[in-house]
């Protein structure tokens, strides 16, 4: 996982500013195999962008990232997740 430094930094401000959240704990710990993975809004290049909601640390989160090939992803995003993300999540989940 990579990603824009000056993102993370803005990302890891306490809300409002931020989300509070560290792109680095996503890199170290999301869980990714019981993540919901959907698409997201495309960026402003016409890029593709995903969703993965799923557990950092027990806490459900949404990661919003960009693919970069086949071997890595970017972080665009990191927020705790919503409540529709929620019970998205726990439908996949039953």
């Amino acid at each position: 996982m990579v990603w824009d430094e000056p993102k993370r930094e803005k990302n890891r401000q306490p809300p409002p500013a931020g989300h509070g959240l560290d792109f680095a704990d996503a890199r170290d710990r999301f869980i990714w195999e019981t993540a919901v993975i959907a698409p997201s809004h495309p960026s402003r290049h016409g890029g593709g962008r995903f969703k993965a909601v799923g557990l950092l640390d027990g806490r459900l989160v949404t990661l919003v990232f960009s693919p970069l090939g086949t071997e890595a992803v970017s972080a665009i995003s990191l927020r705790i997740a919503s409540n529709r993300e929620r019970k998205a999540y726990a439908a996949e989940q039953s």
